[in-house]
């Protein structure tokens, strides 16, 4: 059986929110939502710079995973026209970018 008052006695806070409390609360979701706006413009930027003309930028297998490898010049043309770009699993990956490069 519910007892007289016992709502009003559990549903009320209690002190009230001072305004320092409340300013702190607004300072806080304005820097998080700063935070999460540059998060969002850092993020859609891209950090890698661009292949030059003449280069080929490649990632080769390697005993510790990949490596990622920029290829320039009669370097590039040498690796594009070898058995290895030719091969599984380089050709879909180099090729595109040696035809790309204009060495294909």
């Amino acid at each position: 059986m519910p007892l007289e008052g016992h709502w009003q006695k559990v549903n009320t806070p209690l002190r009230e929110t001072t305004g320092r409390e409340k300013l702190l609360v607004r300072v806080a979701l304005a820097v998080g939502a700063v935070a999460a706006i540059v998060l969002v413009i850092v993020s859609i930027g891209s950090s890698s710079p661009g292949t030059p003309a003449g280069c080929v930028h490649v990632e080769l297998p390697s005993t510790m995973g990949a490596v990622a490898s920029d290829l320039c010049g009669k370097t590039a043309r040498e690796f594009c026209q070898s058995s290895a770009a030719h091969t599984e699993p380089l050709n879909h990956t180099a090729l595109p970018k040696c035809r790309d490069a204009g060495f294909e």
